[in-house]
């Protein structure tokens, strides 16, 4: 008993430390914050957070970890999804919901750090690595054919999923998740099949 006792204070320490860097990294870079300074604003004390991590950048570090691990959930469930389809050049609403619920689920889960990724930090290297990633992942299914067109519509959904977000986190997600994926849904439905739209 006393063992699950410790394990959510460890948690709650942990959550309120890396909290508190978010809030700082708002304010100024992280070479300017330290230990002390972290401490005080977070209400916790230094011996709490070297039981944890060894300086500012180990946190960092660690919380970057965290979001790889998040990002990497979304692409492995993302591939799943496209995997049970019998055309990947050809997805239809279905798989778009699929692919949004899947995504604000796990934003939701984790909203501050979405909102260090997204809000404070749009145009992070963390974000920009990550549409790598996933461009990468999706791109390498695609015939030769596709590559061009994909690569256009996804640099266009991407900005756009990023606005997304960031109004949608700056409501902490309180708009239904249903709503919001079935939205999603229509936007990337329009883009990725907007170039086998000809004009006459």
């Amino acid at each position: 008993m006393e063992r699950k006792k410790e394990d959510r204070r460890t948690q709650y320490s942990k959550m309120v430390i890396r909290d508190t860097l978010f809030e700082l990294m708002r304010e100024k870079p992280i070479n300017k914050i330290t230990v002390k300074e972290l401490c005080e604003r977070a209400d916790v004390n230094r011996s709490t957070f070297y039981a944890y991590y060894t300086d500012i950048y180990d946190l960092n570090k660690k919380i970057l970890k965290e979001i790889f691990i998040l990002q990497r959930e979304f692409i492995n469930k993302c591939n799943a999804i496209l995997a049970e389809s019998p055309d990947i050049t050809n997805l239809g609403l279905d798989e778009y919901y699929k692919i949004a619920y899947a995504y604000l689920s796990i934003v939701k889960k984790n909203q501050a750090i979405y909102k260090f990724i997204f809000y404070d930090q749009a145009n992070s290297p963390v974000q920009i690595s990550y549409d790598k990633v996933f461009y990468s992942s999706i791109n390498k299914m695609l015939p030769e054919i596709y590559k061009e067109p994909f690569r256009r519509a996804f640099s266009f959904v991407s900005g756009g999923t990023t606005a997304f977000f960031v109004r949608w986190l700056l409501n902490n997600c309180s708009e239904d998740i249903e709503d919001m994926a079935k939205s999603l849904s229509y936007y990337y439905n329009g883009v990725f099949n907007g170039h086998k739209m000809r004009r006459i």
